[in-house]
Parts: C-alpha cells; sequence; structure tokens
C-alpha cells in the first residue's frame, strides 16, 4: 500500500511539473520569439501568441494524455498486486486453515491413541487384579473341596457299611416278592389265556351267527328284489308298444323312493336306435316302478341295471 501511494504521489508532482514547464514555455515563446519582417509589431505579437498557445495546448494535452495512460496503468497495476495479494493472502489463510486442521486431527489421534493407551493398560491392570483374586478363590475352593471330600470319604465309608446291610436285606426281601409276583403272574396269565380263549369261542360263534343271519337275510333280500325286478320288468314290458322279435338292451334306471323314475338310459344298445329309444320311454311311461316299502331293500335298488328282452 505504501508503494502505490508512492507511486500516486510521484505521478501528481510529475503531473504538475509539465503543467509547470508547458507554462514556462509559453511566457518565454511570447516574451523572446521576434515579428517576422515587413509586419506590424502589434499583429506579430498577437498571432505569435496564438500560434503558441496551440502548441502549448497540444503538448499540454499530450502530456495529460500521457499521464492518464500511465496512470490508468499504474492502476492497472495496482489492482492486479492488490488481486494478487489479496489471492496470496487468501491461499496463505487456506494453507492456515489446513495446517491448524492437520494439527487438530493429529492432536485428535495422538489424544485417541493415548486415551486407548490408557484404556487397555487399565484393562491389564484390571484383568491382573481379577486373575489374582481367581487364583486366590481357586486356591480356596480346592483346599475346601479336599476337606469336604476328605468328609464325604469318612461318611461315604459308614454309609456304605450300613447300606450293604440294608440291601442285603432289601435282596432278600424282593426276592420273596419277585417269587410271590412270578407265581401271581403265572397265575393270571393263566387265568387271562382262559378267559381269551373264551371270549374267542363266544367270537367266533357269534360272527358265525351273524354271518348265517347275513347270508339269509342276504337270500331274502335277493329273493325279494327278484321279485320285484320281475314286477318291473312286466310292468314296463306293457308300456313297450314296438315289439321286435332278437333284439334286447341293458338299461340303467335311477329311482327315488316311492317308485318314481329320475333317469332312464341304454348302457349297452340293442343296435336298433328305435328300439333303444322305445325302451327308454317305456320305462318313464311305467313310472312310478314297483319298489320295495323297506328303506333298506330300496336302498339296494336305487339303481338297477338290468336286461331289457320283451321277447324273453
Amino acid at each position: 500500500m505504501r508503494v502505490n501511494r508512492l507511486r500516486s504521489f510521484r505521478s501528481l508532482v510529475l503531473a504538475i511539473g509539465v503543467h509547470v514547464l508547458a507554462i514556462g514555455l509559453l511566457i518565454v515563446s511570447l516574451h523572446f520569439t521576434p515579428p517576422p519582417a515587413g509586419q506590424p509589431q502589434g499583429t506579430e505579437v498577437v498571432q505569435a501568441v496564438t500560434v503558441d498557445e496551440e502548441k502549448v495546448k497540444a503538448e499540454v494535452e499530450r502530456l495529460e494524455q500521457a499521464e492518464r495512460r500511465k496512470r490508468d496503468q499504474e492502476l492497472a497495476r495496482h489492482r492486479t498486486a492488490e488481486s494478487e495479494l489479496s489471492a496470496a493472502k487468501a491461499k496463505r489463510q487456506a494453507e492456515e486453515r489446513r495446517l491448524a486442521e492437520v494439527t487438530k486431527e493429529k492432536y485428535a489421534v495422538e489424544k485417541a491413541k493415548a486415551a486407548e493407551q490408557k484404556e487397555l493398560e487399565a484393562t491389564e491392570t484390571k484383568r491382573k487384579q481379577e486373575e489374582s483374586k481367581r487364583q486366590q478363590e481357586e486356591e480356596r475352593r480346592i483346599a475346601l473341596e479336599k476337606q469336604r471330600l476328605e468328609e464325604e470319604k469318612q461318611r461315604a465309608e459308614t454309609k456304605a457299611a450300613e447300606e450293604k446291610k440294608r440291601k442285603e436285606a432289601e435282596a432278600k426281601a424282593e426276592a420273596e416278592k419277585k417269587r410271590k409276583e412270578t407265581e401271581a403272574k403265572a397265575e393270571a396269565k393263566a387265568k387271562a389265556e382262559a378267559e381269551k380263549k373264551r371270549q374267542e369261542e363266544e367270537r367266533r360263534a357269534r360272527e358265525l351267527a351273524e354271518q348265517i343271519e347275513a347270508e339269509e337275510q342276504a337270500a331274502r333280500d335277493q329273493s325279494e328284489i327278484d321279485r320285484f325286478m320281475s314286477l318291473i320288468t312286466r310292468q314296463i314290458e306293457k308300456a313297450f308298444t314296438i315289439p321286435q322279435r332278437g333284439l334286447k338292451c341293458t338299461l340303467l334306471v335311477k329311482m327315488v323312493p316311492g317308485g318314481d323314475v329320475v333317469d332312464a338310459k341304454v348302457v349297452r344298445s340293442s343296435g336298433n336306435v328305435l328300439f333303444d329309444r322305445q325302451a327308454e320311454i317305456a320305462v318313464r311311461k311305467a313310472s312310478p316302478l314297483p319298489v320295495p316299502d323297506d328303506p333298506r331293500l330300496f336302498q339296494q335298488m336305487r339303481e338297477i341295471e338290468f336286461i331289457f328282452d320283451p321277447q324273453a
């Protein structure tokens, strides 16, 4: 900044000097320029003053322009220097901040390491103390355990003698108990086998009777079913309107209680479409078909499949 102010002061002095010089030249020109021959003296003086004044003005203008250019150049250099100085200052400040940050980080790392080392030392001290305490407790425990085992051994020897006597008595009692249990089990087994044999004989007799009854009932049911099948066949044949010799088909008929037909269809054709169709129609025309009143028997006849042969 002091350099810049010094340069400005020098420029100002130089400008003042130029103006003073120009004025001096003008005055000298007025006093010492001789008038040209053949002209009046007054006119010559006026012309000389006018011409010299213009020259002086031109020279002053030139000098002022040169001074302005010089000032502008000085100002530009001044601004450039200030800009460079600001940049250098900013760079220096940034470097100072970076160094401060590095120093701070280094201090933090060293502090953390110191804290970690301190913690490790404290941990190691605590571990050694705990290890020492554990060893003391272990030695005490071993001594107590040794004493306890010795006392236990003495008690065990006394107890073993007593236990031996007790076991001998128990073994004798147990042997007697087992003998009695064996005899009781043998007797119970014999009774159980006899009971099982009796129950098995009763079961076989009951199953045989049930089988005979079932066979007899099945025979009665089949006889009754055959009777109703005969009635159904005759009733369908009565409804059949176009008998043809040598033709027969197998019908599947579904009924509901009471004998009403809900479905009738040929499951094995006679080979004659008209005959098959008339057979199905005859079944529906014959509905309701004769069926047993007994629900158990009807359940066996809910769906019936039979050969329809009107010429049989």
